[in-house]
């Protein structure tokens, strides 16, 4: 069982105190899973009181949904390099990032696990987190659709999903590296093949 250093009180407010409590959840639960996250385990760990949580949040159960949807909710980057090819570099690297940095790695596989004992927090990730996700990679390929680099009929429902579905079956399956070599290779040899524009038949 990891072991979790309690800080001393001292007295915060506002924004001050919300981020110690929400670092307390996340070393806790990183620590000793879901159910490690008690009102008196946090309180503890964040140096403030259990009525100071309760004021904030009505269960241990709420505290911890709403700790991981906010770490959840942090973006991976979705810019407009000006290639589509160029943007889903940005976002598959980003997700690699996350998925395999010391501080981050823990904190997703985190949530992974308390989904599944969670429903309200399943639901709400995949209402969120995920339906944000689905939106923003959409977005991506309807602007490659428009600059002619992708094809017309190209199944997002499908698309959307291909690169990003690797590097979590790596991370939750196989174990495998994810790394920059891995992401250029399910870029260029996987996705872009799969919905890249494709030449007109000559008449």
């Amino acid at each position: 069982m990891g072991r979790v250093v309690t800080t001393p009180v001292r007295r915060r407010r506002g924004a001050e105190l919300e981020r110690a409590i929400r670092r307390a959840v996340l070393a806790l639960v990183t620590a000793r899973g879901p159910a490690g996250v008690t009102m008196e385990a946090v309180a503890a760990h964040a140096g403030t009181s259990k009525p100071v949580l309760y004021r904030r949040w009505p269960d241990r159960s709420a505290l911890l949904r709403d700790t991981l949807l906010h770490a959840a909710g942090r973006s991976i980057p979705t810019p407009d390099t000006g290639t589509y090819r160029g943007d889903l570099l940005a976002v598959l690297r980003g997700w690699a990032a996350t998925l395999t940095s010391p501080a981050s790695a823990p904190v997703v596989a985190a949530i992974v696990g308390a989904m599944q004992q969670d429903a309200e927090l399943r639901e709400a990730f995949r209402e969120s987190v995920i339906g944000w996700r689905k939106a923003e990679m959409a977005r991506l390929i309807r602007r490659g659709v428009e600059r002619g680099e992708l094809r017309p009929d190209v199944p997002v429902e499908f698309a959307r999903e291909l690169g990003q579905g690797v590097l979590w079956h790596r991370f939750l399956i196989t174990g495998d590296p994810i790394d920059d070599e891995v992401v250029v290779r399910i870029v260029d040899e996987i996705v872009m093949p799969f919905v890249a524009a494709r030449p007109q038949p000559r008449p």
